[in-house]
């Protein structure tokens, strides 16, 4: 079974005004969109992995204060909105696996091939990948359903996702027209 990871498409990362706006993060929600529609109409689970911080942890020490708990930064962008199925994880590390009950909440469901998709590619995307492999997951990256910082942070981690992870890197439309 299989499982749509969307990490970190919320506000201070997606939308021009966020704290730590990626502005290729625009460029994604289309192909997102679309990979979305088609994991709830198969009945498969879509999971937000939203960064969720406290002003004094670790991240806001190195990127300052950005998606602090509660906060309109913190939240889901629009283009997205959850659906009451859809499963939100909050987060206060780049792994989506770190301190987190994803692993739990996966195995429970029978879950062992995971999409990726969202932002950053070289950070939270990354991070997350590195832990689904070493836990024994099948990893698939979302090609042009993830974006990073500038284009050189995204070919690396892209790179690193096939070649150090063995992450088979897929394009939406493939996905969309899978059953």
């Amino acid at each position: 079974m299989r499982a749509l990871l969307i990490i970190d498409m919320i506000n201070d990362f997606v939308h021009p005004r966020g704290k730590l706006f990626i502005p290729q993060s625009r460029d994604i929600l289309p192909n997102l969109s679309k990979v979305v529609d088609h994991f709830r109409k198969s009945n498969e689970e879509v999971i937000f992995i939203c960064d969720s911080h406290i002003e004094g942890d670790k991240e806001t020490e190195i990127w300052g204060n950005h998606a602090l708990e509660g906060e309109w930064g913190s939240q889901i962008v629009e283009e997205l909105k959850p659906n009451p199925r859809d499963r939100i994880i909050l987060k206060r590390r780049y792994s989506a696996f770190l301190y987190t009950d994803l692993d739990l909440y996966l195995r429970e469901r029978g879950i062992n091939t995971l999409y990726l998709s969202g932002v950053a590619t070289n950070v939270c995307v990354l991070y997350t990948a590195a832990d689904a492999f070493m836990r024994g997951y099948e990893v698939k990256v979302i090609e042009d359903c993830v974006a990073s910082f500038s284009k050189e942070d995204h070919e690396f981690a892209i790179k690193q996702m096939r070649e150090i992870l063995k992450a088979e890197i897929v394009r939406s439309e493939e996905i969309c027209t899978q059953r």
